[in-house]
C-alpha cells in the first residue's frame, strides 16, 4: 500500500507543476503592455520645401527637392522622448526636445545626404536620412517682351536683339518702360527693377538717354538690353502742306514754298472759307490775330467776309520752337 501511495503522490506533484506552469503561461498572454518602439522622431521638416514621402516616425529615408533660389535650408527635428539624444546634422541634448540646423544647399543639379541619429539612454539608436536635391538652375537670361511708351522701338523687339533706338517728340518729358522676363526666376536690374516696370525722366529736347535693362538668369549668366531714346528738338517747320479757298481757286496753284496767292470771285460772293493744313501739327496757325489751329490740331478753317473789291488775308504759322514763323498771304478780288 505504501508503494502505491508514493506513485500517486509523485503523479499528483507532477500534475500540479504542469498546472502551475500552464497558469503562468495563461497569465503571460494576458499582459496587455505596449511594445517600446525605441528612439524615434515625432516631426522632421526642411524649410522652403516638403519631404517625400511625408514624414512618419517609422520612415527613416526621405528626399527633398530644392527650388533654384534656395541657398540654405533649415532642418528641424523633434524627438519622441525629450531625454533621448539627437546627433549628426541636427543636434539636441537630453532634456531638449527639438533641434535645428542650417544646412547649405547642394550645387545646381547635385544632391546632398543629411543624416541625424536619435539615441536612447540605454544605447539604442535610429538614423534618419534626408537627400537634398537641387534642381538645375536655368540659363535663360532673355526678355520675353519690351515696350517703351510713348514711342516705337527700332528694330521691333526680338528676344535675341539687345540694342534698340527710338525717337520721341520734344514735348515728351518721360517714358514708361515695361519688360517681361522669359524665365520668371531670372532677375531684372539696371534702369528697370525686378518688377519689370519703370517711368524714367528724360533730359531736355535735343538730348539722348540710354536705358539699360540687365537680365540675370538663375544660373548667374547675364544679358544686357539697351534702348537709346532720342528726344528730338522742337520743330522749326512753319510751312503749310495744303491751302484752299472756297469758293474760288488759288493762283498760282498751291505750293508750300509759294507764300502769296490771288483768288478771284464773282461779285455776288460775300465771303470765302479758307482751309489750311500745317506741315507740322505742333505748329500754331493764326488769322487776323486769332488762333485757328492750335498745337496738335493739323487743320484750321476760317470764314472771311469780303470788302468792296479787294480783301487781303494773312495766315501766320509759328513753328513748334516758338521762334520760326512764316506768313502766307491771299489777295481776294471781286469782279464788279
Amino acid at each position: 500500500m505504501k508503494h502505491r501511495f508514493a506513485i500517486s503522490a509523485k503523479y499528483l506533484a507532477f500534475t500540479l507543476l504542469l498546472l502551475g506552469t500552464a497558469g503562468l503561461g495563461v497569465s503571460g498572454c494576458r499582459n496587455t503592455g505596449s511594445v517600446d518602439p525605441g528612439p524615434q522622431l515625432v516631426s522632421l521638416s526642411v524649410s522652403g520645401t516638403s519631404l517625400q514621402p511625408s514624414f512618419a516616425s517609422e520612415t527613416t529615408h526621405y528626399s527633398a527637392d530644392l527650388p533654384n533660389s534656395i541657398q540654405d535650408v533649415t532642418i528641424s527635428a523633434t524627438k519622441s522622448e525629450p531625454n533621448d539624444t539627437l546627433s549628426g546634422a541636427v543636434t539636441a541634448p537630453a532634456g531638449q526636445a527639438t533641434g535645428q540646423a542650417m544646412i547649405q544647399a547642394p550645387g545646381a543639379g547635385s544632391t546632398k545626404d543629411v543624416s541625424l541619429t536619435v539615441t536612447s539612454s540605454d544605447g539604442r539608436a535610429k538614423i534618419y536620412t534626408i537627400t537634398l536635391r537641387a534642381t538645375t538652375r536655368g540659363g535663360d537670361n532673355t526678355l520675353k517682351s519690351l515696350t517703351i511708351l510713348p514711342g516705337t522701338l527700332s528694330p521691333p523687339f526680338s528676344p535675341g536683339t539687345q540694342d534698340y533706338t527710338m525717337n520721341v517728340a520734344a514735348t515728351v518729358a518721360e517714358v514708361t518702360v515695361s519688360a517681361t522676363k522669359s524665365d520668371p526666376n531670372a532677375v531684372l536690374s539696371g534702369d528697370v527693377p525686378n518688377e519689370g516696370r519703370a517711368t524714367l525722366k528724360l533730359d531736355g529736347p535735343g538730348t539722348t538717354k540710354v536705358v539699360s535693362i540687365i537680365v540675370t538668369a538663375p544660373n548667374g549668366t547675364t544679358r544686357s538690353y539697351t534702348v537709346t531714346v532720342n528726344r528730338v528738338l522742337p520743330s522749326r517747320d512753319a510751312s503749310l502742306s495744303d491751302l484752299t479757298v472756297n469758293p474760288g481757286s488759288l493762283d498760282p496753284d498751291f505750293n508750300p514754298d509759294i507764300l502769296t496767292y490771288r483768288v478771284t470771285v464773282t461779285n455776288n460772293v460775300n465771303s470765302v472759307t479758307i482751309s489750311a493744313t500745317k506741315s507740322d501739327p505742333n505748329a500754331v496757325m493764326s488769322v487776323l490775330g486769332s488762333v485757328v489751329a492750335a498745337t496738335g490740331t493739323p487743320t484750321g478753317q476760317v470764314s472771311i467776309p469780303l470788302g468792296e473789291r479787294r480783301t487781303e488775308v494773312d495766315l501766320n504759322i509759328t513753328a513748334q520752337d516758338g521762334m520760326t514763323t512764316q506768313t502766307y498771304g491771299i489777295i481776294i478780288r471781286s469782279r464788279r
